[in-house]
């Protein structure tokens, strides 16, 4: 098996194994996230170093739901680079968050499908 991303232990913990609700959270959790990862693509473009770094913050608690350790570590890295707008040291970042994030929404999916 490739990496790991995703975990559900944590979520199916704090839902008390409620399988509705944790596949309600999943399908907001991969709405939002696709809006976000399109808003600091956006963002990148415009210069607007803030509004990710408050992206990339803000979606630190999705990662930290899944355990996903890989995906943290990446927004971290987006969320430094933005404060201290170091535009080489974003553009790598958001490189990385944009590979990520299609493997992270990949295995949440199926984690997903898994449930139903």
């Amino acid at each position: 098996m490739g990496t790991k991303y995703v975990d559900l232990q944590f979520l199916m913990t704090s839902t008390k194994n409620d399988v509705e609700q944790v596949k309600e959270f999943i399908h907001d959790v991969l709405e939002l996230n696709a809006v976000s990862i399109g808003s600091l693509n956006a963002a990148f473009e415009k210069g607007n170093f803030q509004e990710m770094k408050g992206t990339a913050h803000m979606l630190k608690s999705s990662a930290d739901i899944f355990d996903s350790t890989i995906y943290k570590e990446k927004l971290i890295a987006l969320e430094s680079a933005s404060k201290a707008e170091e535009r080489d040291a974003i553009a790598r970042a958001l490189k990385a968050i944009n590979e990520v994030a299609i493997a992270w929404e990949s295995q949440l999916r199926e984690e997903l499908e898994k449930l139903s």
